[in-house]
């Protein structure tokens, strides 16, 4: 009797000592549900592939798969489906959507990128731009910056008539006088008219921002954790390796070689300036995140796609950063 229960327990301590070694002793990475993040056709967002490529995320012990949106407003319904986990968005897209699914932002991956106003040869100024016509498309966040360029430099919306323009047509309606000014960004498709305000005049105002939805940051701060570890080392990787990083991306999603570019123009955030954005003032002329997620968050309620604020102090979380 005595040799049979010593043999039960040892089969039991065997099966045991094997699940263990399953479950713990190897990689266990591969068998947790991925992080799914959203990317898109965005220099900036480059990171993920590398990250991923890389072995970045192994690494850390983070388990991510990334899915690129070749359609990225498809992003903005999918998050809060519960299609992916997370998102890189812009600051206004993020609060927009944080209206259909509470997320938080765990940290800023670029500047924005391009935002420009320019206009005709003869208007030297943002103030010459009174009781002129301004292309912009209207409840943008492009409309935002024209609104913050006259704000800046003392003028109102009502000193000037807003044009419902897409940029893309900017440089036609310039060209046959239809506006004196407009939005656009890629200052060279208006090659000599003038630029009277720039993303350096309002630095900080549109940062891109990494989200996920709260619900997962809750379930799994560890992996949120491990994403930024290997996220700040790709940045650093491929700010080293820009023509490895163009082959990397094309290999990945297929994309030809010749649709992506190297833009040295965008800032790619790294940990330090992470850490200088989420403080709650201002160390120089950049607005820090807080700042701009208000002014972003004033717009959007009053063009009518926010109805209620979200909490900034949970919206906002740099403690995955540490």
């Amino acid at each position: 009797m005595t040799t049979r229960l010593y043999r039960i327990f040892f089969a039991f301590l065997l099966a045991a000592l094997l699940m263990s070694a399953c479950s713990g002793g190897g990689d266990t990475t591969a068998s947790k549900e991925p992080l799914r993040v959203e990317f898109t056709q965005w220099w900036p967002d480059y990171t993920m592939v590398v990250a991923k490529e890389k072995g970045f995320f192994d690494k850390y012990g983070v388990n991510v798969e990334p899915i690129f949106y070749a359609n990225f407003p498809q992003t903005l319904t999918d998050l809060p489906a519960h299609k992916i986990d997370g998102g890189l968005l812009a600051i206004g897209d993020a609060l927009v959507n944080s209206q259909s699914a509470s997320l938080k932002v765990v940290a800023v991956y670029d500047d924005g990128g391009y935002n420009t106003v320019v206009a005709r040869p003869e208007i030297t100024s943002v103030a010459d731009l009174k009781g002129k016509k301004v292309g912009v498309l209207i409840g943008t966040s492009y409309e935002l910056f024209v609104r913050y360029m006259l704000e800046k430099n003392g003028l109102n919306p009502t000193d000037v008539t807003l044009v419902n323009l897409d940029p893309t047509a900017l440089k036609a309606e310039l060209d046959s006088g239809n506006v004196d000014a407009g939005y656009t960004w890629d200052p060279s498709l208006t090659e000599g008219y003038q630029i009277i305000f720039q993303k350096q005049d309002a630095p900080g105002l549109f940062p891109d921002v990494i989200v996920f939805r709260e619900d997962v940051v809750k379930e799994r701060p560890d992996d949120i954790r491990a994403f930024l570890q290997a996220w700040f080392e790709a940045v650093e990787y491929r700010q080293q390796n820009p023509e490895e990083t163009r082959q990397l991306v094309a290999e990945y999603t297929g994309l030809p070689l010749d649709q992506i570019f190297i833009d040295d123009q965008i800032h790619i955030f790294n940990l330090e300036d992470n850490e200088a954005v989420f403080q709650t003032e201002a160390s120089g002329d950049s607005l820090t995140l807080w700042q701009a997620a208000q002014i972003n968050a004033d717009f959007q309620a009053q063009a009518g796609f926010m109805t209620t604020m979200p909490d900034f102090t949970l919206f906002l979380d740099s403690s995955f950063l540490k």
